[in-house]
């Protein structure tokens, strides 16, 4: 069996042949002209930034379902002291699927991309932080969006 790629006017389409069979399969790629990707540096941890001792001390705070208050939890652990630009690279890697926004789905785990094993937000403290950053109504948090929220 062959593969061979190739690419014209914006779509990618690759060929498969073998001896009883020719397919061809084509897709566009879409990009979203409101994404602006700005990678993470490679290997940046949460600890590179932060402090493990204040980041446990700020899990610990609100280990109790609906006790999640952001502003404390920033406070807590150190993130209110931090640069415009270290808190863009938190963003970044609280953004675990790379789409430049911090969903519902990635915010309902956020406390565990802090420490493994934490509990997950509650739907309700999901909603009430979301509504809190959520400036331009698209019910996802903006990596300047986020940082307002953190600085402010």
């Amino acid at each position: 069996m062959k593969f061979r790629e190739q690419q014209s006017h914006g779509l990618a389409s690759l060929y498969i042949s073998s001896p009883a069979h020719y397919a061809h399969c084509s897709h566009s790629l879409l990009l979203r002209p409101d994404h602006q990707e700005t990678p993470q540096p490679p290997n940046m941890s949460l600890t590179d930034i932060l402090s493990a001792e204040a980041i446990e001390n700020a899990v610990k705070d609100c280990q109790a379902p609906d006790s999640f208050s952001y502003k404390k939890f920033f406070q807590l652990c150190g993130l209110t002291q931090k640069t415009p630009q270290e808190v863009k690279d938190v963003f970044r890697i609280l953004d675990e699927d790379n789409s430049g926004f911090i969903e519902e789905s990635e915010l309902k785990f956020f406390l565990q991309r802090f420490v493994p094993g934490a509990r997950t937000l509650t739907e309700k403290e999901t909603k009430s932080f979301i509504s809190a950053a959520d400036d331009d109504s698209d019910g996802r948090i903006g990596v300047e969006e986020f940082q307002t929220m953190v600085l402010s």
